[in-house]
């Protein structure tokens, strides 16, 4: 869903806003943020029970061996299905989803040593495609300072881009317009090493 020239304007993106304020801005996209088996493998099983209980009322003369092997058959295909196909994700509740992206997403703010910058003004712009999850963490200093309203139009807005497709869009928008409030707060003094990478990461 990004491209090269895609991850580059976004770079450039980060580039630009962190010329603006001493925030330290970073982009992660990755794949999806975990593997529900447990999905695929619970309605695989539901579905072969239901088809052995299909074969044993509606063919009165199967024995024992005919409903077993159409429960395996059919615990195969659907778990085949689950597993190969987008239908496993769709399947999974949200709530198994979201918590795989946030906790995907705080460890890697963790790992990318966005949380030990010196003023603790680090901000993260992170997706996760099967999940269709967005999330922007933000480090205390800028949490402080942001009003939690304002703060998640800016979430609601960069979420709504993402699920219609228009990932870099997405990153764009959100980066601009939290670019505007860092400057407020972090106002550029001249100075400004670059502590972490503006390299899109990818997962």
């Amino acid at each position: 869903m990004i491209d090269e020239k895609a991850q580059d304007r976004i770079e450039a993106a980060i580039m630009a806003a962190e010329l603006r304020s001493r925030a330290e801005l970073v982009a992660v996209i990755a794949g999806r943020a975990g593997e529900y088996r447990a999905t695929g493998i619970a309605l695989a099983t539901i579905g072969a029970f239901l088809a052995g209980i299909l074969v044993w009322a509606l063919v009165p003369w199967s024995d024992t061996s005919r409903v077993l092997l159409a429960e395996f058959g059919i615990f195969l295909v659907l778990l085949l299905c689950l597993e190969l196909t987008p239908l496993g994700d769709r399947l999974t509740p949200g709530h198994v989803l979201r918590g795989s992206a946030q906790r995907l997403a705080h460890a890697i703010f963790l790992e990318q040593g966005l949380a030990y910058t010196p003023e603790r003004n680090a901000v993260m712009f992170f997706v996760s495609v099967a999940e269709r999850h967005v999330e922007i963490i933000a480090d205390a200093a800028i949490d402080a300072k942001v009003d939690q309203a304002q703060w998640q139009g800016i979430v609601d807005a960069f979420a709504a881009k993402v699920r219609s497709g228009e990932v870099e869009a997405g990153y764009h928008g959100a980066i601009d317009v939290l670019s505007t409030i860092l400057a407020t707060h972090f106002p550029a003094n001249g100075q400004r090493p670059n502590a972490v990478s503006n390299r899109l990461v990818r997962l």
